[in-house]
């Protein structure tokens, strides 16, 4: 038999058996890909390629688990912070000397408010706020201090209402 023949006869059973063919190259395709994958991976590594493979998992592992303290306080937040200009506002409770104080609005949530001021206040104390510019109408908003960190010259009280304001209250804040 002639090769001519046998490619002709090959060109018959192709165009007679096309998914069998189309098959046939998928399946030969995915072994070629494994068996090259499978000969890389058997590649021999040197102590000092180990050495710094390790070394660069335990940096990568350190760096993935490795956050910042103000981005893991903000992780944590149910609403969403909101900074912008300082609004001055009064301040009024027990712990401070002449029961009243003031202070500035410098973040604001639906939740919370970030407050600086000249004195510290413990968790877990209540404040009673009101803007400086809200009309006379407007009452105090009670927040509960979550936390006090000295910040240069003042301090930063993180403020949690005890029950959300309406809008037009908090829109007051800034």
């Amino acid at each position: 038999m002639l090769f001519a023949e046998m490619l002709d006869e090959a060109q018959t059973w192709v165009a007679g058996n096309q998914p069998i063919v189309v098959g046939g190259s998928v399946a030969l395709l995915v072994l070629a890909f494994l068996a090259f994958t499978v000969s890389r991976r058997r590649r021999h590594l040197d102590p000092e390629e180990l050495a710094i493979a390790h070394a660069n998992a335990r940096t990568d592992e350190n760096a993935m688990s490795w956050a910042p303290p103000e981005q893991s306080y903000g992780d944590r937040r149910g609403a969403v912070r909101r900074e912008g200009q300082p609004v001055r506002v009064l301040l009024v409770s027990t712990t401070f000397h002449n029961g009243a104080g003031d202070g500035y609005v410098i973040d604001r949530s639906t939740s919370g408010l970030k407050l600086a001021t000249q004195s510290a206040g413990p968790p877990g104390m209540t404040v009673q706020v009101r803007a400086v510019d809200a009309p006379d109408t407007i009452g105090f908003v009670t927040v509960i201090v979550r936390s006090c960190r000295k910040n240069d010259d003042y301090y930063e009280l993180g403020c949690e209402f005890e029950t959300p304001p309406p809008w037009n209250v908090l829109l007051l804040f800034g």
